[in-house]
């Protein structure tokens, strides 16, 4: 667990409940401005799938305990849902007015969430046009997001118990592009590489019209690591990690085969969607922004950038958020972690 704090009142906290890992970030608004006043983390504390347990008084106590130990005051929380559970699409809707929108809207949901919309908490966002105006005049195109109901009050349940009030939830795609894409218009691609999943988004006009979820991850490296090396586990990520360092301290070093071979079902998906997502908007993706804790394997952005032909990034969460210049080394390691939590704790700022 880490932490750090400043301290104060005005604050805004966002919460990210990961399968293995339990990730908070308190920010506060001053002046208009961002600073980072606490964050806290826990990762692989336990086999415990946080996602799947539904002992709602177990996950209370695991929110304030990292909360409590790290000093965390914040009462008011954004939390995220996970985005395997959540459902997406990009409607059309017809020239309707305001009053009949609701009831355009959840006849094209119909047609496209496979469970009964009664089941389902729907919330929909009019995407702009090429001139950047919303309008439903004509046929207008609209990103609808729909998630269980069992799965919001499960949520509320959690925070109730906790005692912390729950300002809003949402969908770990939205908070992504918040805190590493902000205002930036550019279409970009997004591949968020999490302990148990990787989640691959593309970006355009800050909507997501195209993402695709992959069990390949972090920890498929650590597994492949531990067969081929014949180590444990706990063993094969001490491993990864002296192996990023070593890679980070000779520049020329190539991504070795394993890792390259491990990570091929993902370059795979990411050079599919970049194809797909030209031949149908005439457009191509600027650049890619990597996040998650897989983000960090050293010259991983390299071998991406020469074999995709495109710049590829580490995501910088912090871009928008002020801080003490001497934690600028640990929070650059720990911010591709985080950024969904950055991201819900800027929603209400935003």
């Amino acid at each position: 667990m880490s932490s750090f704090s400043l301290g104060g009142d005005n604050l805004f906290l966002g919460i990210d409940i990961g399968d293995s890992s339990l990730k908070m970030v308190e920010l506060k608004k001053k002046n208009r401005r961002i600073y980072l006043s606490n964050y806290a983390f826990s990762e692989n504390v336990s086999e415990i799938n946080f996602t799947k347990v539904e002992d709602v008084n177990y996950l209370a106590r695991a929110l304030n305990k990292i909360r409590l130990e790290a000093g965390i005051t914040a009462k008011k929380v954004t939390a995220s849902l996970p985005t395997f559970a959540v459902f997406s699409s990009i409607i059309n809707i017809g020239n309707v007015d305001k009053k009949g929108l609701t009831e355009a809207v959840n006849a094209e949901a119909k047609k496209v969430i496979p469970l009964p919309l009664d089941e389902m908490t729907l919330d929909w966002k009019i995407i702009p046009d090429a001139s950047g105006k919303i309008s439903t005049k004509g046929n207008a195109q609209v990103f609808l997001t729909g998630s269980p109901k069992k799965l919001v009050r499960k949520y509320i349940d959690i925070f109730k118990a906790a005692k912390l009030e729950l300002a809003s939830l949402e969908t770990e795609t939205f908070s992504l592009v918040r805190s590493l894409v902000g205002d930036d218009k550019s279409t970009v691609m997004i591949v968020e590489i999490g302990a148990n999943s990787t989640d691959l988004f593309i970006v355009k006009e800050s909507i997501p019209v195209l993402n695709r979820s992959l069990a390949v991850c972090a920890s498929t490296i650590t597994r492949a690591l531990a067969e081929k090396l014949g180590l444990t586990y706990a063993q094969a990520e001490q491993f990864k990690f002296d192996l990023s360092v070593t890679l980070a301290a000779d520049t020329n070093e190539k991504l070795p085969q394993l890792l390259v071979k491990t990570l091929e079902p993902i370059v795979m998906e990411m050079e599919y969607m970049l194809d797909f997502f030209q031949s149908q908007n005439k457009g191509n993706v600027e650049k890619i922004i990597l996040s998650g804790g897989g983000a960090l394997l050293l010259n991983l952005t390299e071998y991406l950038s020469k074999r995709l032909n495109l710049r590829v990034i580490i995501g910088d969460p912090w871009n928008r958020v002020r801080y003490p210049e001497e934690l600028r080394p640990v929070l650059s390691e720990v911010g591709p972690r985080l950024a969904v939590a950055i991201g819900l704790a800027m929603r209400e700022i935003d």
